[in-house]
């Protein structure tokens, strides 16, 4: 029942790693020091939400189609986000391409 609860626990930090986006994801990074599953979904966080912030301040400033862009790509942003806390909370490693593989390694040191 320990194992279960222990279990429970990790799976609940990983999904905390995502609900404040990049902060959170370093929060958890401070706290969480030698569970690489945790570690994972942290650095996935941190990456993925910085890397959304770029991208949409970059075309946000194309004309014209920029508009419908940001609008798009925030909500392929927010599915992606909800589909990573569930996977989180499932106890699976889902990895986002290329940013997955920088997640995974980082969670290996």
């Amino acid at each position: 029942m320990n194992s279960a609860k222990s279990h429970e626990n990790q799976n609940i930090e990983a999904v905390n790693s995502y609900l404040m986006f990049f902060l959170s994801g370093f929060l958890i990074l401070q706290t969480v020091k030698h569970n690489k599953f945790v570690r994972f979904h942290a650095y996935q966080s941190i990456y993925f939400s910085i890397a959304f912030l770029v991208f949409i301040g970059l075309i946000n400033y194309l004309p014209y189609v920029g508009y419908y862009l940001v609008r798009l790509f925030t909500t392929a942003f927010f599915l992606t986000w909800f589909y990573l806390i569930l996977t989180a909370y499932q106890n699976k490693e889902i990895k986002l391409p290329y940013i997955g593989d920088i997640a995974e390694k980082e969670s290996k040191k």
